[in-house]
């Protein structure tokens, strides 16, 4: 799968068409355990991939893959903890398969815009609601606005487009309350530093893989 992902491209401008090409590519991609392996190895002697990659509080991020020039970036994300998510949209577009794990998924209709207020969020309401399971892959506009509560030790592979805007919202629906996440070129060194992968995590994660099969 490696020499098909060198020349891989999406449009993601036909998310219907975008949906089925990522979709079928991220299961051929993560049926390739030897792929996955060279993939996730080489995030350690690639300084770009392992920049960009992160521990956060509940589930890391690796990124094992990035093509500006072809409009996607391949990321791998694993969860050792379980995690409620607030409902919150995307600087861009994406497709996801699951690999490992579960987790229920909520898609929201915002049914009306705040007032010039920026730390207010909008009005929102649920309008879809499922589960998904291992195989599971689906994609979403960068409008969408969802939540997911997670499994421990669920993996995901996603492959994301381009970022589509400056900011990304989050949203508490208890309180109303708004944030913003912004890209990495916009975040402060103490931001970036606090969600540095660091080796020892990597290969915690690794060892994770491995047990699940994935690698």
């Amino acid at each position: 799968m490696l020499s098909e992902l060198a020349s891989y491209r999406v449009d993601w401008a036909d998310l219907n068409k975008a949906h089925q090409k990522n979709s079928e590519f991220l299961a051929a991609l993560s049926a390739d355990t030897e792929a996955m392996r060279q993939l996730v190895d080489g995030v350690r002697t690639n300084s770009h991939l392992w920049d960009m990659c992160e521990h956060n509080r509940l589930f890391d991020k690796l990124v094992l893959h990035d093509a500006p020039d072809r409009d996607f970036r391949i990321r791998l994300h694993v969860w050792s903890n379980m995690e409620v998510a607030a409902p919150h949209d995307h600087r861009w577009s994406f497709t996801t398969r699951l690999l490992a794990g579960t987790y229920d998924h909520v898609l929201y209709q915002v049914i009306e815009e705040a007032d010039a207020d920026v730390s207010v969020a909008p009005a929102f309401e649920p309008r879809f609601r499922t589960t998904e399971r291992v195989g599971d892959s689906y994609t979403i506009h960068h409008d969408i606005v969802h939540a997911t509560t997670t499994q421990a030790h669920t993996v995901s592979l996603l492959v994301r487009g381009p970022a589509e805007k400056s900011v990304s919202r989050r949203m508490d629906p208890n309180t109303g309350k708004l944030w913003f996440g912004l890209g990495r070129k916009d975040q402060t060194e103490a931001d970036v530093a606090k969600r540095r992968m660091t080796v020892e995590r990597f290969e915690v994660i690794r060892a994770q893989l491995v047990d699940t099969g994935i690698i």
